[in-house]
């Protein structure tokens, strides 16, 4: 059984270590940002979306933890905010089941785990954003009942003709 639990200043930081490099490399490779400066604007971006850690309003950082092995299996981050007089739908920042735990059933738990506590908290819809190339997710998503709302793509130009 999975539980979602409040990330601790330490595992944040421990986080924050892997995912600025992380979705440094990844916007890379999606051909968003030059590997020159990727690492400078994925920081930037973890600041402004948390500018207090744990504790910044409407963001939501959990560690995800197997009851019965009573291990770490991975993290989940959802927030939202509000956006003039509305208050926007929960998103999924980051959601990551580490390696040794990946293909054993623990991602559908997690997400079905947030589906629960997102009901809890009077929300009816949550989105994400995956990279195209993430192909292993993006069939963990479409099995959780996500559906695809937009597509975004892009054509490497050959420039030597």
């Amino acid at each position: 059984m999975i539980e979602l639990v409040k990330m601790s200043k330490r595992e944040l930081e421990a986080y924050l270590q892997f995912a600025i490099e992380n979705y440094a490399n990844e916007k890379v490779k999606s051909g968003n940002w030059s590997e020159e400066d990727s690492i400078q604007r994925s920081r930037e971006s973890f600041a402004d979306l948390l500018p207090n850690g744990v504790d910044t309003e409407d963001q939501f950082l959990f560690t995800i933890k197997d009851n019965v092995g009573g291990r770490n299996v991975g993290m989940i981050w959802v927030g939202w905010g509000k956006y003039g007089d509305q208050t926007s739908s929960p998103w999924i920042w980051d959601f990551l089941i580490y390696e040794q735990y990946r293909g054993k059933g623990y991602g559908k738990e997690a997400l079905n785990a947030l589906d629960r506590e997102l009901k809890e908290r009077g929300q009816k819809k949550v989105s994400l954003q995956v990279f195209g190339h993430n192909t292993i997710a993006i069939n963990l998503y479409q099995k959780s009942g996500y559906k695809i709302t937009n597509i975004v793509m892009s054509k490497e130009l050959d420039t030597d003709q």
